[in-house]
């Protein structure tokens, strides 16, 4: 199950990310280190963020939690192939960013027309032990 945390989240955190992802998407498949084309050129469906999609909250002293509202493709652009590796992918499609990817655990099969829907997910920055 690979994941990934890229340079500018480590950089910006849980700021950085809610400025400037403006992308969530499902992708078919994932291996570390993919780039941004790559990972972009593997969307099978995807829904626009704004910052009003993203809260931060975690009080000083407690870990600092983003969550990200559930969102809805009603048409899915293209096909996961069968026995898919199904990621969500978080991107700054301005700059070319991959922020984050994520496991989806279902790896249902997706065909053209799917309506896809994203659910809530929190990313938490704990405090260092």
């Amino acid at each position: 199950m690979s994941k990934f945390f890229g340079n500018a989240y480590f950089d910006g955190g849980l700021t950085a990310f809610k400025t400037n992802v403006n992308l969530m998407g499902l992708i078919k498949t994932y291996s570390d280190n993919d780039d941004y084309a790559t990972v972009f050129g593997n969307i099978v469906a995807s829904a626009a963020l704004v910052p009003t999609d993203m809260i931060i909250s975690g009080g000083n002293g407690a870990a600092r939690v983003l969550t990200i509202a559930t969102k809805t493709d009603t048409s899915a652009d293209a096909a996961s192939g069968v026995g898919p590796n199904l990621h969500i992918a978080y991107l700054d499609t301005v700059n070319s960013v991959v922020y984050a990817v994520t496991n989806e655990t279902t790896d249902q099969v997706v065909t053209i027309g799917s309506t896809i829907v994203f659910p809530s997910i929190t990313l938490t920055v704990n405090q260092p032990s």
